[in-house]
């Protein structure tokens, strides 16, 4: 398993991240429920923003190379706080098969477990590689949600995965 550099984004990596994640949501429409039409008209500072008020965490190469994000969300509501997401995971293709998803999927599980009692993702029914690497961290599938997202005239479902901890 080749070694990358994780560590959380900060609000200065901004251009670096809405690069990565428009490229996701160009390349794979079907795996995030956010639209590339819609990210593209973030401006810098949204996407800033965003990352100032989130957990996102990338994986960089030798040479400094953004190569993959994971974000790690909470709620804010009383009663929802023992519950963590997963959401937004991107590898760039060259980058797949090297670990990266595993160490990035490493950071995001070990930063909710520290305060969560639940870890929640979704997952496109068709992405087999992605629920295996779920699977291989504990993540169980709890429910299929039919049709949850439509991309130009077809329709994807998704898996409810859910890691419980000691959080």
């Amino acid at each position: 398993m080749q070694r990358f550099s994780i560590r959380r984004l900060e609000r200065g990596d901004a251009l670096a991240f809405s690069d990565i994640r428009l490229e996701g949501l160009s390349r794979h429409p079907e795996a995030f429920g956010a639209s590339y039409e819609d990210e593209m008209l973030y401006t810098e500072t949204q996407v800033a923003d965003r990352i100032a008020n989130n957990i996102i965490f990338g994986g960089f190469a030798d040479d400094g190379a953004l190569l993959g994000v994971i974000g790690v969300g909470r709620s804010g509501a009383a009663k929802l706080r023992h519950i963590a997401s997963i959401w937004g995971i991107y590898v760039r293709p060259q980058a797949r098969g090297t670990g990266l998803s595993r160490q990035l999927m490493g950071a995001a599980v070990d930063e909710a477990k520290a305060t969560c009692r639940s870890i929640r993702l979704c997952v496109v029914s068709s992405n087999k590689a992605a629920i295996r690497l779920y699977e291989t961290f504990g993540f169980k599938a709890w429910a299929t949600e039919r049709e949850a997202l439509k991309v130009g005239d077809v329709y994807h479902d998704e898996i409810l995965m859910r890691l419980d901890t000691e959080g």
